[in-house]
């Protein structure tokens, strides 16, 4: 799988399946439009995404790398960032362990994870 596909998957996924085609030249300025922040920051549709998501410096000198760690994703799949960014935004990622009431310890306001109800 190319790169290009990688970044039209994550568009559709992070996007409910709102962004059909690339939108100002490319996929990644097409999310940036979608999120309503339709210019480049410092002439970087990545920069604008990952801003948009808080993310605002790069990790290890990449917004690839800090885009990928704002989900967690801690190494490449299959050679690449974007797959394994766009294969855990489209696929779900690692699945969130089950709520059970009175069981969980963790207080609720300091709880970063998404947490399913099965």
């Amino acid at each position: 799988m190319d790169i290009t596909n990688n970044i039209r998957l994550y568009a559709e996924c992070i996007s409910g399946g709102a962004i059909t085609e690339p939108t100002g030249g490319s996929w990644m300025s097409a999310i940036c439009v979608w999120q309503g922040t339709p210019t480049p920051l410092n002439s970087s549709y990545l920069q604008r995404h990952c801003d948009n998501l808080g993310v605002t410096q790069p990790l290890n000198g990449s917004f690839i790398i800090a885009l990928a760690n704002h989900y967690n994703v801690t190494q490449p799949l299959n050679g690449t960032w974007w797959n394994a960014i766009q294969d855990d935004v489209c696929n779900g990622g690692p699945t969130p362990p089950p709520f059970v009431w009175n069981l969980d310890t963790t207080n609720w306001e300091a709880e970063s994870r998404v947490w399913n109800i099965g």
